[in-house]
């Protein structure tokens, strides 16, 4: 499999990147940046026979089966099998925000599977799942099969439609109830659903946005509407860095990229930054933090779409209320993604942040519209 050091040395093929592209030798791309480029699919994943047991079932879809270019077995055994699909983080997009199969992106708190009613069913369908994104331990809470993403489009042709309509999950209605709010919030500094829907708004055509691990790719890959994979890539590996060398890789290949990280920025984000304006690769980056130029709402998404326009490397600093990552956590736990957010990211215990905690309803009565594009 490439890593990213790889993809960095090809791509500035005849510039001196040194130990920037060093620190990358041992970072595998994502899939979802894999599937962007347009690298060769990975290899089958592993799995059991092609046989499903009987009962009601549920997928968890992870990022081996966006590497294995599985996505249409996976929606036509969705449809087929009327079953639904949960994903992790880096196989968003494997079905659309909207698909009446998607259950949402889950792996990053820790009650996303309790509140998806894992427990309910009769077995898990595991597909293409990956250790850093979902363990065993985490979603394992009903008998687990898995099966080769490679094998559910042949599957589909053979399946039995499940007789139940698809409930609606309680994960879901939770974030919906935070996520809605935030994103038509008008106050500075901005609620960071804002500012993940204005990133969906100034969202370049055949581009791609990377979100650095913590707190940004939180609200990211919670937040942002996906209709196809490698849209968006939030690593499942923190790494100094990685979201700018991500991106300027896809840069170098031609794709619109963007960049979206927190300050302060560290020394090999900023390194990055430099050998970009040094390849002349064009660069949006999106920086939440306690300070910048937008003064207004609406000022970020005007310099998003400046920036997506713009040739070199052009920075928007924002100032972003990181104590509203408060609700994700009153909603769905703690996050263990990454090994939990770092201490500078973490909303104080106890801290109430600003407009009334959601308190979700019963999942049966009170499961918000899908106009509401929360994943």
């Amino acid at each position: 499999m490439d890593t990213v050091g790889i993809l960095l040395r090809a791509g500035a093929e005849g510039t001196e990147v040194g130990s920037l592209a060093d620190e990358f030798d041992r970072v595998e791309v994502p899939a979802a940046m894999a599937y962007a480029l347009g690298l060769d699919p990975d290899p089958d994943t592993a799995g059991q026979a092609a046989a499903l047991p009987d009962g009601r079932l549920v997928v968890l879809a992870g990022p081996g089966a966006v590497g294995t270019r599985s996505i249409d077995g996976v929606r036509a055994f969705a449809t087929a099998a009327n079953v639904p699909v949960a994903n992790t983080w880096g196989a968003k997009g494997i079905l659309p925000w909207d698909s009446p199969h998607h259950m949402g992106t889950c792996g990053l708190q820790a009650r996303d599977f309790e509140l998806l009613d894992f427990a309910s069913y009769d077995a898990i369908v595991a597909t293409g799942t990956d250790l850093a994104e979902s363990p065993e331990d985490r979603f394992g809470l009903a008998p687990i099969i898995e099966i080769a993403p490679t094998s559910l489009g042949s599957l589909a042709d053979r399946v039995t439609p499940a007789s139940e309509p698809i409930p609606p999950n309680e994960l879901y209605t939770r974030l919906s109830a935070v996520a809605q709010p935030g994103y038509a919030d008008d106050r500075v500094p901005l609620h960071p659903a804002r500012a993940v829907a204005d990133l969906r708004a100034a969202f370049p055509a055949g581009g791609v946005v990377v979100a650095d691990p913590g707190v940004a790719g939180l609200w990211m890959a919670r937040t942002f509407p996906t209709t196809e994979p490698g849209t968006i890539v939030v690593p499942a590996i923190a790494a100094p860095g990685i979201a700018a060398a991500l991106a300027i890789v896809a840069a170098l290949r031609g794709l619109p990229a963007v960049v979206v990280t927190t300050e302060p920025l560290d020394p090999t984000t900023l390194g990055m930054l430099e050998l970009a304006t040094e390849l002349g690769a064009a660069l949006a980056v999106d920086v939440w933090g306690s300070g910048g130029p937008v003064q207004r709402a609406e000022d970020h998404l005007e310099h998003l779409r400046a920036a997506v326009r713009e040739p070199g490397v052009t920075i928007v600093d924002v100032a972003v209320d990181f104590s509203l990552t408060r609700k994700l956590v009153d909603a769905a736990g703690p996050v263990v993604a990454w090994g939990g957010l770092p201490a500078s990211e973490e909303p104080p215990p106890g801290e109430q942040p600003r407009g009334e905690l959601p308190q979700p309803g019963r999942a049966d009565a009170s499961m918000p519209s899908r106009s509401d594009n929360a994943e």
